[in-house]
């Protein structure tokens, strides 16, 4: 489960035991502003590794999870990244554009490998079957 779905799933719970239990409550319990919250858990704000860390911890979290979660970010940054006519098949670059570090790049790249959401052909051509424009 990805972190945004056990932010939501979470607060369900919780409110189900606590009808007055409320998004800036479950915000304070994660040390973070009720707007960013809401945000994140619409999908209008993109969760930063910072806060996949904040919350993961908050939420107690294994050290393992809090990890995989991160590394999930990071395959989805370079998604987003993907979609663009300048992307360019380079760990660096896209190191760059992102401002993660190249071993994150790398491990989310071995990730998308994993999960067949990216395809090598070869070392400068990739391709990304959710975007066949790409």
């Amino acid at each position: 489960m990805d972190l945004r779905q056990l932010l939501v799933t979470e607060i369900a719970r919780r409110r189900h035991g606590n009808s007055r239990y409320s998004l800036r409550a479950y915000a304070r319990d994660l040390g973070t502003d009720h707007a960013t919250l809401s945000q994140v858990m619409r999908g209008r704000r993109v969760l930063t590794p910072r806060l996949v860390r904040q919350f993961g911890r908050r939420l107690h979290l294994g050290p393992t999870e809090i990890a995989e979660a991160c590394e999930r970010h990071h395959a989805g940054a370079i998604l987003r990244l993907a979609r663009l006519k300048s992307f360019r098949a380079d760990s660096r670059w896209i190191a760059t554009r992102t401002c993660l570090p190249l071993d994150a790049v790398n491990a989310a790249l071995a990730r998308l490998l994993h999960d067949r959401q990216l395809v090598m052909r070869t070392p400068a051509d990739w391709f990304f079957p959710a975007f066949p424009h790409a």
